[in-house]
């Protein structure tokens, strides 16, 4: 039976409620000068939680170096010994870290977070952390790769340099066919060399036709010879094509040709994520703009869903979350020969990974590689299914979605209806979109009724509906001198009236929901006590009141008034 001390005040629900309130602790690098100690250590971060009414801390993991802590195991038993339990938010680039994404093709990239993975995976195991928690990408948006440098060592979703990729037999039509198909892979040739294959042809023919003719003036090469000098310098192309994809020279954005690779690969290979997250991504975009499918296809002048499709092509966000998720799909396949399963870290520990609805900054919002919790979720459910357990969840942040333009509303519709059962945590503040904001939710306010309506929607598709699983709603503080305020009572009301099943539209018959009902924080009788007692406060200070013939008078109030003559005149007048 699981303990859910912060709901004793609701004695009419069991001790099987499967969510469970928590608080970030916040940062080392964003804390004051004067308020630093408290954010030293992760074990301090843990101790932030124990005064605000909760029992579970979303601790944030400023560097893996944290973990490196004097007796860290010791201090962190102490902590569980309080009765407190905590997930760890690992390294991201809104904490100012620079994190190697594991959607990265880049071999240098995949290397390094693969195996930073690894250590903090296993570190917070050591030290009992309920989940570790990534943002899902927050790689350089794939249509700003043409002006961005980058080594050309790249590897395919297995870390695994992606010339052996393209040559090994079963993927040799890669380069062989598609790439040297004029309705294929022609737009690769433009990427590489500036101009497409059937250009690249013309032109040699043009210049052995002149060389020929310098030393047979007035004739023409047979048709033969041509051909078959076009095709030594075709494959001339194609091995230096190859070379180039494992130098470290820097290029503009050489990642985007491993990219069509693999995503032209998953079409073909009719790959789950590749199916599902392209279907759904479309469905959700036409949703979202009141048309079917077919409609907003047509409008986009998309005629198939196939990377060959110059339109389908250019509407990258159609396409590459599912070459992103396959990327990270990846990481958690290894056969260990290369690089260490992960799993067996996940599996060892019973400690999920958790992938959060990634942030962006100012100008780039809508081009995150992976954004979408609907996305995410064909991901989670593909690996799960795959191994057998809760590998890998999801994490919601409705601030974060907003900033990106998801609404949560049309996000969650989309959802399948268990797509709520892989939603683990939820990042909930004031709903801002110009993130990170991490404002308090006012008790009684709009805010509080916006994420009851969201959260409901989200339980209908199975959020905090298993009593056997932890579901974990995390108010993220910001900075100022009460970062809490009354959030934590404005979600303790949120979860009884999820637990109730009360529809939004009928909250307005329960003003205990909003905390104004009789003995309620917010209550009409609490308020007017509270104004009585302070009704006075303005005129501290300013009256001095004798009592009979001033004798309990003390000097300092003689001081302030007149002198007690006075006082006794007044007294008769």
């Amino acid at each position: 039976m699981k303990q859910r001390w912060v709901y004793r005040e609701f004695p009419n629900h069991g001790d099987d409620l499967s969510y469970i309130i928590g608080v970030s602790s916040g940062i080392f690098a964003a804390a004051p000068e004067a308020e630093r100690i408290q954010y030293a250590t992760l074990a301090k971060k843990a101790e932030y939680c124990i005064t605000k009414g909760v029992q579970f801390v979303q601790i944030d993991l400023e560097s893996v170096s944290e973990f490196k802590a004097p007796d860290l195991k010791e201090q962190m038993e102490k902590i569980k010994r309080l009765g407190v339990t905590f997930g760890i938010h690992s390294e991201t680039k809104a904490f100012g870290v620079e994190v190697a994404e594991l959607d990265s093709a880049i071999e240098t990239d995949y290397k390094f977070g693969h195996e930073r993975l690894k250590e903090i995976l296993e570190k917070a195991g050591e030290i009992g952390s309920k989940y570790v928690l990534i943002h899902s990408s927050e790689s350089t948006p794939f249509l700003f790769l043409e002006r961005t440098l980058q080594p050309t060592a790249l590897v395919d979703f297995f870390g695994n340099p992606l010339k052996d990729f393209l040559l090994k037999e079963e993927n040799k039509w890669l380069v062989d066919d598609w790439l040297f198909r004029k309705d294929g892979g022609i737009f690769m040739w433009t990427e590489f060399l500036g101009i497409s294959l059937e250009e690249f042809k013309e032109r040699t023919r043009i210049n052995y036709r002149q060389s020929y003719q310098l030393e047979h003036p007035g004739e023409e090469p047979p048709e033969e010879e041509i051909k078959k000098i076009i095709d030594i310098h075709v494959q001339r192309e194609k091995r230096s094509f190859l070379d180039f994809l494992q130098s470290r020279h820097l290029h503009y954005g050489p990642e985007r040709f491993a990219y069509y690779f693999i995503a032209k690969w998953m079409e073909e290979n009719k790959d789950p994520l590749w199916e599902n997250i392209v279907k759904e991504t479309i469905n959700f975009f036409a949703k979202t703009e009141n048309k079917t499918p077919k409609q907003w296809l047509e409008e986009k002048g998309i005629k198939k869903l196939s990377i060959d499709d110059e339109n389908f092509r250019r509407y990258s966000y159609l396409w590459v979350p599912a070459v992103s998720a396959k990327y990270i799909w990846g990481h958690l396949f290894q056969d260990g020969t290369k690089y260490f399963d992960l799993k067996q870290i996940i599996k060892k520990y019973n400690m999920p990974l958790i992938l959060e609805t990634p942030m962006a900054h100012r100008g780039i919002e809508e081009w995150l590689r992976l954004p979408n919790p609907l996305q995410m979720y064909y991901l989670a459910k593909e690996v799960n299914e795959k191994v057998g357990f809760e590998c890998l969840l999801l994490a919601m942040d409705f601030e974060h979605m907003l900033s990106i333009r998801l609404e949560p509303e049309k996000v969650i519709e989309a959802l399948p209806p268990d797509g709520g059962s892989y939603v683990r945590v939820l990042h909930v503040g004031y709903p801002a979109a110009l993130a990170p904001a991490h404002i308090p939710i006012p008790l009684g306010s709009e805010q509080q009724l916006y994420l009851y309506k969201i959260m409901y929607l989200l339980r209908k598709k199975q959020f905090g509906t298993d009593p056997k699983k932890d579901f974990y709603i995390v108010f993220e503080r910001g900075g100022g001198p009460d970062p809490i305020k009354q959030s934590i009572i404005a979600l303790r009301k949120i979860i009884e009236f999820l637990e109730k099943d009360v529809k939004p539209e009928e909250l307005i018959k329960h003003p205990e929901f909003f905390g104004i009902a009789t003995g309620e924080f917010a209550s009409p009788e609490r308020q007017w006590v509270i104004i009585r007692e302070h009704a006075f406060d303005p005129l501290k200070g300013l009256i001095a009141t004798p009592e009979e013939e001033y004798t309990a008078l003390g000097k300092a109030a003689l001081e302030k008034g007149a002198p007690p003559e006075k006082w006794k005149k007044e007294e008769l007048k």
